[in-house]
C-alpha cells in the first residue's frame, strides 16, 4: 500500500522532482511484530538528509505517527519512507519549491534473506565503480542510477551481491549494503567520505561494538587486502547481517564475529 502525505493513492505528479530529477531521500526499514527496528535511527538519517538537501518538513510527529499505525498493522515486513522535495522551481533549480512530498510504501519481509542470514553467501567483484561525489557522500539519496548499473551487471551472473570500488578503486560497499572485515579481532568497515551509503544498519553495528569495547575502525583498501582478511560480513536494515563465504574464488572459513553480532543485534 502507499500513501502520499497520508493520504492512500498510487499516484504522483508527473512534475514531481524525485522522478525529474532524483531529488529526494529515502529509507528502508524492517518490522517486526509491529514496531520498527531502529526507528530513532532511520529518523536521523531521514532529517540529516533534508538538512543536507534543504528540503523542509513541517511536522516529523505526524510521519512518526504515520509510521507507528503502519507498523501496527503491518506486524512484519517491511516500510519505506521517501521524501521528495515535490513539484516546482525552474529546471534544476529548486527555488520556490515548497510542495514537499512523503511517501510511505509497505511490503513483505523477502523470505529468501533467513537463509542468507544461516548460510551466508557469495560476492562477485562488480566492475562498475562508483564516482566520487563527497557533496552527496554517505546519504541515501533518490538518484540511485549507479546502484542499477551494479545490480544489471549482477544479474548476468549467478551471483547474490557483489563487492563494489570506487574510481580509486577502494572498497566501498556492496550493492545492497555495508561491508565489514576481520583482521586479528579488529573490525573494520570502509571509509564512506567520497561515495557509498552510511546504513543505519552499520551505525548500530559500531554503537553494539562499542558497547561491548570493540572498536569499528574506518579506512580505505583494495579488494586484495580484503580478500585477505580472516572474516567478511554485509549489512543493510532488511537482513541486518549475512556472513560472506567467499568473494570470486577466494573463501572465508569464519563467520565467528557475525554470528555474535546477529545474537547480540538487538541487546545494547
Amino acid at each position: 500500500m502507499y500513501w502520499v502525505n497520508g493520504v492512500v493513492t498510487d499516484s504522483l505528479p508527473l512534475t514531481d522532482r524525485s522522478i525529474q530529477y532524483g531529488d529526494g531521500s529515502f529509507t528502508t526499514m524492517k518490522v517486526e511484530r509491529g514496531e520498527v527496528r531502529l526507528w530513532d535511527l532511520h529518523l536521523a538519517r531521514l532529517k540529516d538528509a533534508s538538512k543536507r538537501l534543504d528540503i523542509e518538513i513541517e511536522d516529523w510527529h505526524l510521519l512518526e505517527a504515520q509510521i507507528e499505525s503502519c507498523a501496527h498493522e503491518l506486524k512484519n515486513g517491511g516500510i519505506k519512507i521517501l521524501i521528495s522535495r515535490g513539484s516546482g522551481g525552474r529546471g534544476y533549480s529548486p527555488e520556490g519549491c515548497h510542495d514537499t512530498q512523503i511517501i510511505v510504501s509497505t511490503f513483505s519481509y523477502p523470505t529468501y534473506y533467513q537463509s542468507w542470514k544461516e548460510g551466508g553467501i557469495s560476492l562477485m567483484l562488480c566492475e562498475t565503480q562508483l564516482g566520487l561525489s563527497p557533496l552527496l557522500a554517505g546519504m541515501k539519496h533518490t538518484n540511485r542510477l549507479e546502484q542499477v548499473l551494479i545490480k544489471k551487471e549482477i544479474a548476468k551472473t549467478t551471483y547474490l551481491d557483489g563487492v563494489v570500488l570506487d574510481l580509486n578503486s577502494k572498497v566501498i560497499e556492496t550493492s545492497i549494503g555495508n561491508i565489514f572485515w576481520v583482521e586479528n579481532d579488529n573490525i573494520y568497515t570502509p571509509n564512506l567520505s567520497n561515495s557509498g551509503v552510511e546504513g543505519v544498519m552499520k551505525a548500530h553495528i559500531n554503537a553494539l561494538a562499542n558497547s561491548h569495547g570493540l572498536t569499528l575502525i574506518e579506512t580505505s583498501i583494495n579488494v586484495d587486502e580484503l580478500c585477505m582478511a580472516d572474516e567478511v560480513f554485509i549489512s543493510n536494515s532488511l537482513f541486518e547481517i549475512v556472513p560472506i563465504n567467499a568473494i570470486g574464488n577466494t573463501t572465508f572459513d569464519s563467520h565467528k564475529l557475525s554470528h555474535w553480532f546477529q545474537e547480540k543485534l538487538y541487546s545494547c
